[in-house]
């Protein structure tokens, strides 16, 4: 049975296609990778934790999302690295580390309440650096 907190969960992935769309326009084929398979599993993970958490999808696609999520971050520290200009790099590196904590302490405070924040979050850091490495 869906829940408004369901509901919400599923509603907030639709912040996920953010930076696909980010690292389309941009050419950023990896990133459009990691960013693509976040938007797809997520989804999946989360609808099929309403509808069948016990079934072998619910762990697949929950290994994916994590996969993916943690490939996407581990490749945006690269990024930062690698293409932001030099007076963007120490923000860009706390907004990042910063929607990880919350990740973490969202999980852990209240889940269903905060996490579909993290949705929100995670997208707006990583579209964030995208747009400004390619600004001149």
């Amino acid at each position: 049975m869906k829940t408004r907190d369901d509901i919400i969960m599923m509603f907030s992935n639709l912040f996920l296609v953010l930076p696909v769309i980010f690292s389309f326009i941009y050419n950023e084929r990896l990133y459009l990778f990691f960013a693509t398979g976040i938007f797809i599993f997520s989804v999946l993970y989360h609808w099929f934790k309403i509808v069948n958490v016990s079934s072998v999808y619910f762990r697949i696609f929950e290994w994916l999302d994590v996969l993916f999520g943690i490939g996407s971050f581990s490749y945006m520290y690269y990024y930062v690295y690698k293409y932001s200009h030099e007076q963007d790099k120490l923000v860009l590196y706390v907004l990042l580390s910063l929607a990880i904590l919350f990740f973490l302490w969202g999980r852990r405070k209240n889940y269903k309440l905060l996490h579909p924040w993290f949705h929100v979050v995670a997208p707006a850091v990583s579209s964030t650096i995208l747009v400004l490495a390619h600004l001149s």
